[in-house]
This record gives C-alpha cells, sequence and structure tokens, in this order.
C-alpha cells in the first residue's frame, strides 16, 4: 500500500482482485447506499477499477430563466440530463448534447465548473462505474420539453424547489443525486 493512502478499515481487507470482487457481489445483492472515501493511491482503487466497466458521462444542472431547474424521470427515478462522452468530444460539448437530446431543449449555456459523481452499478452482466461531470447551465428556452422515451426518460419539466420536495416524496432519486435535489431545495429555503 501507498504510504498515506487512506481508507475506511474494510477496505484495508480487500487486498486481491478475487477479495474485492467477492465483497462487490455482496454489496449488489443488498443494494444499500453506501459512501466509502478511498484514495487513488490505495490498492483498492486499482483493484476495483480493473473490475468495472468505466464510462464517462456528461450532464446539466440546468434553470430557466424562472430559476426552475430541468429535472427527468427516468426508469422510475427522479434524475437529471445527461449521457455517455462520444469518441473526440469534449466532456463539456457531450453535455450539452445530452441535454438537448434528452429534453429537446435548445440553448443552453454552460456558466460555471463541473461537479463530479460517481455511480457503480451492474450493467449486462458486468460491474460498471459511471463517472459524471455535472455542468451549470442556463437556457432562455421556453417551449415545450420533449423526453427522449428511447432513454428510458418518462418526463422532461421545469420545477420550482417545491416541486422537487413534493415529487420526491412520491418517487426516489437516483442515489448519487439526491443530495443534489436537496441542495437545490435548500437554496430557495
Amino acid at each position: 500500500m501507498v504510504p498515506g493512502a487512506v481508507a475506511p478499515e474494510v477496505i484495508n481487507t480487500l487486498s486481491t482482485a478475487r477479495k474485492v470482487e467477492k465483497w462487490l457481489k455482496g454489496c449488489y445483492k443488498e443494494p444499500t447506499p453506501q459512501v466509502l472515501e478511498v484514495g487513488v493511491h490505495h490498492d483498492f482503487w486499482s483493484l476495483f477499477m480493473t473490475l468495472h466497466h468505466h464510462i464517462i458521462a456528461g450532464g446539466g444542472w440546468v434553470k430557466n430563466a424562472e430559476g426552475q431547474l430541468l429535472v427527468i424521470e427516468r426508469n422510475g427515478k427522479l434524475d437529471l440530463p445527461k449521457g455517455k462522452l462520444e469518441s473526440k468530444e469534449s466532456i463539456a460539448v457531450c453535455a450539452v448534447r445530452e441535454v438537448e437530446e434528452e429534453c429537446r431543449v435548445k440553448r443552453c449555456e454552460i456558466i460555471g465548473p463541473a461537479v463530479k459523481t460517481y455511480h457503480c452499478y451492474i450493467h449486462k452482466g458486468q460491474f460498471a462505474l459511471k463517472t459524471t461531470f455535472w455542468f451549470p447551465m442556463l437556457t432562455d428556452y421556453t417551449k415545450k420539453l420533449k423526453p427522449q422515451t428511447s432513454e428510458g426518460i418518462s418526463a422532461a419539466y421545469w420545477a420550482t424547489a417545491e416541486d422537487v420536495k413534493k415529487r420526491l416524496t412520491e418517487i426516489p432519486a437516483y442515489n448519487s443525486l439526491e443530495n443534489v435535489f436537496l441542495e437545490f431545495i435548500a437554496l430557495d429555503a
């Protein structure tokens, strides 16, 4: 282990790819959200990454002129528009393209640096790790939004903090975005 690399004790016991894989399978059998901070220099991190297909995505925290947030519902959960990075595309271009494709919104302008989230899941029987770069964006677009149903999106709409708070009592958000929605609600308090 690299000197100074720290992790929770459970992670320090996972010293081989086989042990990490067994632990991951257990995590996915009991899908309870877990937050574990592990430095990228810790031995576990390289083992973890070798077992995961890594996906890079870009998306947006998009507000309109009224300060409402662009929210989508995907596969029965609250979400924000995002999608996979394409070959030879910058992450910023990806983020704007995906927002526009998934909601048919136009004229999205990035107004600040991206924040990253990480989401682990099983895709086609394989472990996947998605790193999403979320850019704050503004748009003056006022026409009707159209959800990209081929991507599992059933709704796309502008929401106030109160709308988001109410909707969170009705359906869950993806774990990696729950705090994002709570921060949006808190900004309005």
